[in-house]
């Protein structure tokens, strides 16, 4: 493959037709580049789970940084990206163990199940459930599944009947549908 500055003339064209709208170049730019970002996000956060959602993450941020892009090696670039996110999901899982075991655990030297906490807790499950039923339908379920029931892919595919790649493309949609309607705030 030809290379110039720093960029293949394949991956090129491809950023020039996704710049244009077409989801088939998307496609085949993710699908050349997916296991790249996935390594980056592992190497950060050494939880399969968490470096699928980062890398899924990285792609979202990818088309949407896509018109800044300079062409000055999309690897490089790419990889940055997906970098900045396996620290960024790093950085939000920290928060939620210290929002877990804040003041409450220092004095209490572990008891968990006092009733104030456990209904705090409640409340909280409660607002995560309202927030996930304003969710478009299709994608609820699935967003259930993975965030509330620790499921896999395969096993919500299973459940559903439909391809795990299916699971992937809604949680993706998912994701990027809280990212527009949702702040961080909010839950």
């Amino acid at each position: 493959m030809v290379r110039r500055g720093g960029a293949s003339i394949q991956d090129e064209l491809l950023i020039k037709k996704i710049k244009t709208g077409n989801q088939q170049a998307l496609r085949l730019l993710i699908e050349r580049y997916k296991h790249h970002v996935f390594k980056v996000t592992m190497s950060v956060l050494h939880d399969e789970k968490a470096a699928e959602d980062a890398a899924q993450e990285t792609f979202i941020k990818m088309v949407d940084a896509l018109p800044s892009y300079q062409h000055q090696g999309f690897k490089t670039w790419l990889g940055r990206i997906a970098f900045h996110k396996a620290i960024d999901s790093r950085r939000k899982q920290q928060r939620m163990k210290e929002d877990v075991s804040g003041p409450y655990h220092e004095y209490h030297h572990g008891q968990v199940d006092s009733a104030e906490e456990q209904v705090l807790l409640q409340e909280r499950k409660q607002r995560i459930r309202d927030q996930i039923e304003q969710l478009p339908e299709k994608l609820q379920f699935a967003v259930r599944c993975y965030y509330l029931e620790g499921m896999s892919y395969a096993e919500i595919a299973n459940q559903l009947d439909l391809a795990e790649k299916t699971i992937e493309v809604r949680l993706y949609r998912a994701r990027k549908w809280m990212k527009a309607h949702w702040k961080e705030d909010d839950f």
